[in-house]
Formats: structure tokens, C-alpha cells, sequence
């Protein structure tokens, strides 16, 4: 199987090339993952002492894992269209904001995402 090498802020990444492959950064730094038979690996890219200037992904494979990637980074869903669903992508560098990076990959953004919040529970006692 080939693999592929790949850099995500300062960080170097190895992965099987039927893999599918995302690195997102932003103000926040760099975040990766990769996404294999259902599996899913993620981890941070150190960004240099300076954040980039502009935000940029870089993704490669299916498309439907590299929006859920985006999801999880931009908190805010992202919708493949149906006829899209099932692509794959090649190593691709966009620049922008999500919006834009969004509109260049022919896919939709949603809401933001709640946060995952515990729900509270009310124990009584003595009663």
C-alpha cells in the first residue's frame, strides 16, 4: 500500500493513500485528521509563534469525511450535496474563509454547533 507524507503546521503526518486526509488552520493553529475504514485519527499541528495570515485547509480524499473534519474544526455544520457525495478529492490547498473554502469545494455551511454540554441532573437527598 503507498503512503502518503504530508506536513500539518509543524507536524509530519504518515497515512495509507486510501485514506482520506485533512489539515485546517486558523487563528487557533493547525488541527489534522485522517480517516480510514471508519477509523479516525486527529491530532494538532503546531502553528509557528505567528498564527497564518489567512486560514487554509488542505485536504485529500472523500469529501464527505473532509467536511466533517471541517465541521469539527469551524463548529458549524457543513453539508455535501447529494451529487457530490461519494467523491473523492485530490490534495488540495484553499485559502480563504470557510465560507469561502466552503463555496470552492461546492459545499454548503449551516449553523454553528452547540457546544456538547453534560446535561444537568437533580439528585434529591433525604427524601
Amino acid at each position: 500500500m503507498v503512503e502518503n507524507v504530508e506536513k500539518c503546521g509543524s507536524v509530519t503526518i504518515r497515512y495509507p493513500s486510501a485514506c482520506a486526509y485533512s489539515c485546517i488552520c486558523g487563528s487557533w493553529g493547525c488541527m489534522w485528521q485522517v480517516k480510514c475504514d471508519g477509523t479516525v485519527f486527529t491530532g494538532t499541528g503546531f502553528s509557528p509563534p505567528k498564527p497564518p495570515k489567512n486560514p487554509h485547509v488542505t485536504l485529500a480524499g472523500d469529501l464527505v469525511a473532509c467536511a466533517e473534519a471541517l465541521q469539527n474544526a469551524w463548529k458549524r455544520r457543513v453539508i455535501v450535496p447529494k451529487e457530490l457525495r461519494g467523491n473523492k478529492i485530490r490534495k488540495r490547498t484553499i485559502k480563504g474563509t470557510p465560507e469561502e473554502i466552503a463555496d470552492a469545494l461546492g459545499l454548503e455551511l449551516g449553523s454553528k454547533l452547540k457546544s456538547a454540554r453534560p446535561k444537568r441532573q437533580e439528585v434529591k437527598i433525604g427524601v
